[in-house]
């Protein structure tokens, strides 16, 4: 890959985390971001900077990867010539279809299962990006990166996601960039641009609490594991939002840590964000 859209993805990157951080209410790494996005802009050539800022926009991705020949922004199936060049062109290349910069992902793609069978109906509200079967009332970590082991684990053992070890790897990467945890002892670890399936989440507690990178070192005690394909990148910053206006309420939060077992988990976290998760 060369060097102009690696600089280009790490400009997507900075932006999404910044519009992330904003989304969480969160101005611990606000000023850091906003620098960083200016100095990587400075170093763009003015077309390509302006093509960018056109692109982001219009979506909420500018610069997706071609996989399995198809532009994973918007899904069309690229001519075979097309889809050939991006994999050997230095220049910057553009879907026919969306007009987002593609380019060819390099390493193998992690895969993620759909949630609903197709004979189901479709689900509302946070329904829609997890279940039951992904809620751990008690985890057993007592660290950072244990929890997110059993939190990419339950997904695994479910049959929701393939590649957990992958998907560890690229969670714990992505901590180190800006750590996800935040006030009211809440984390959003994540990983984006999975291909296939749809955006979903396992959620786990640890009452007692884990050090996982929130502001002056406070204990998380509800930690939100998510999935995110690149086509869901906003889905997933509405869902976020949605969540930290729920459970910014300590109520809320007491609600939801005072369940036992994995079935009330999930009663309570339908109900309690019923009306900020449409």
């Amino acid at each position: 890959m060369n060097k102009l859209l690696n600089q280009l993805i790490q400009l997507q990157d900075l932006n999404f985390t910044l519009a992330e951080q904003q989304a969480l209410l969160a101005d611990t790494f606000l000023i850091e971001l906003e620098d960083s996005i200016k100095a990587l802009s400075k170093n763009l050539p003015r077309p390509i900077l302006q093509l960018f800022a056109t692109l982001h926009a219009r979506y909420s991705t500018a610069v997706v990867p071609v996989t399995g020949g198809s532009c994973s922004g918007c899904g069309v199936t690229l001519p075979t010539s097309l889809a050939y060049e991006v994999h050997v062109t230095k220049e910057i290349m553009q879907c026919p279809r969306c007009t987002r910069i593609i380019y060819a992902r390099e390493g193998s793609p992690r895969q993620l299962k759909r949630i609903a069978k197709p004979s189901e109906k479709p689900t509302a509200g946070i329904a829609r990006f997890s279940s039951s079967q992904l809620m751990i009332p008690n985890l057993e970590a007592k660290n950072r990166e244990e929890g997110l082991s059993e939190l990419i684990g339950i997904m695994a053992s479910e049959g929701f996601i393939e590649n957990p070890e992958s998907l560890l790897s690229a969670a714990l990467n992505r901590e180190a960039i800006v750590p996800t945890a935040v006030e009211h002892g809440l984390a959003f670890p994540h990983v984006r641009g999975v291909e296939g399936g749809g955006l979903i989440f396992s959620l786990g507690m640890k009452k007692q609490g884990i050090k996982f990178g929130a502001p002056r070192d406070r204990l998380t005690r509800i930690i939100f594991f998510i999935v995110i394909p690149f086509a869901a990148s906003a889905f997933y910053l509405q869902l976020i939002a949605g969540i930290m206006e729920t459970f910014r309420e300590t109520e809320a939060r007491n609600k939801l840590l005072a369940c036992p077992a994995p079935d009330e988990m999930w009663k309570a976290l339908t109900t309690l964000t019923k009306k900020t998760i449409k």
